[in-house]
């Protein structure tokens, strides 16, 4: 795309990056409401980070109830809690799953339905009013404290997938690179490479924009230098802020393009597999890459040469490289997929986002696709 071509961008949130900036919490929060309520995994609340967090926060009341899969039911018993204690800002605090869950629910507490699901799978709009969410990643991977998404599952249907709205902005970021220090060897990769994938598909979406594919480039870039030092180097400071760094510009980067195939193909994988959802992404990407990147031309290219690669192979490759690391799943053996399920995985990756992918993809091709996984 030409720079002089017509485009929007747009970007309603504030962003505070650096080391130490949650101590700016709590003006950041009295300027938005006066009843703070804070949102966090079950597991995060254990963790020191979220401790860290309630250091600067004295005294603000915690709901948990949030767990890896951000459920229907828990978006409906934060919005029941907030609606209740009357809280009037929401700080979300840990990976996607704290955050997409409190910002469903910030949305659902302001509004009028009685349960997120009537967004979520019964085709109701989602509405302009919300109560102001702070978001407080403690991943650098997601990229949910800049995008207006949630992703959630319905337990009963059985259905998984985003909902999409302005009123999900969070109104504030603060991106902490220190609250990810601690993430383990394993969640760092995975939340690298979804990061990697926000770049990525962003970058390559028939929606893809100048603005946005000059931080999707600069995030790749980042991503490739230094998400192999993060995992092996926890505390190496550098490689943990170019991280942080990296996943917030990746989220700014496909939040208006939106994502393509990696995304579609990770629904049913996370939906019927329950593999976690950074997981699930980079599960298909080496796939993803080699199908597209014959029809990207010079933009292909030009991402490549941006990010430090050479080739699109060489890309294949790191990512393969960072998975084994990480002990990813390769292949359906590993993630203990039957290659019985290769007709409902194909059928079930048709998500609207595969038609942002730039090669027409068909469901013969997502068959063949997975054969080669198997």
């Amino acid at each position: 795309m030409s720079a002089t071509n017509s485009w929007t961008f747009k970007l309603p949130t504030a962003v505070t990056f650096g080391a130490g900036c949650i101590g700016q919490l709590p003006q950041i929060t009295a300027a938005r409401g006066a009843r703070p309520l804070l949102v966090a995994d079950r597991d995060l609340v254990k963790l020191p980070p979220f401790a860290r967090v309630q250091q600067v926060l004295l005294g603000v009341p915690v709901f948990s109830d949030v767990t890896p899969d951000p459920t229907v039911a828990s978006v409906d018993a934060l919005a029941a809690r907030l609606r209740a204690e009357k809280h009037d800002v929401v700080v979300a605090v840990g990976g996607g799953s704290a955050m997409d869950c409190a910002k469903a629910a910030a949305c659902l507490a302001a509004g009028n339905l009685s349960s997120i699901r009537a967004v979520h799978s019964e085709g109701v709009p989602l509405g302009s009013a919300r109560l102001p969410l702070i978001a407080v990643p403690t991943t650098a991977g997601t990229g949910s404290e800049v995008t207006p998404f949630a992703v959630l599952s319905d337990t009963e249907k059985q259905v998984k997938g985003p909902i999409a709205g302005d009123a999900l902005y969070p109104v504030h970021a603060v991106v902490d690179p220190e609250l990810t220090h601690s993430l383990p060897l394993k969640v760092t990769i995975v939340t690298g490479l979804d990061a990697l994938c926000h770049a990525i598909e962003g970058y390559w979406s028939r929606n893809h924009q100048p603005i946005c594919d000059v931080m999707a480039i600069e995030a790749a870039r980042l991503i490739c230098a230094n998400l192999k030092r993060a995992a092996q180097q926890p505390g190496d400071a550098d490689a943990r802020s170019a991280m942080s760094y990296a996943a917030t510009l990746a989220g700014a980067a496909f939040q208006l393009p939106k994502n393509a195939m990696v995304h579609a193909c990770s629904f049913p994988l996370s939906a019927r597999f329950h593999m976690a959802h950074g997981t699930a992404c980079a599960f298909t990407l080496e796939e993803a890459i080699r199908f597209n990147a014959p029809v990207m031309g010079e933009r292909m290219t030009a991402f490549l040469r941006g990010a430090g690669l050479g080739s699109a192979e060489e890309l294949v490759a790191l990512v393969r490289e960072l998975k084994q690391l990480g002990g990813l799943p390769c292949t359906l053996r590993d993630a203990g997929i039957p290659a019985a399920e290769i007709p409902n995985l194909a059928k079930e990756s048709f998500h609207p986002l595969m038609k942002n992918n730039p090669r027409t993809m068909t469901e013969a091709d997502l068959v063949a696709m997975y054969e080669r996984l198997v």
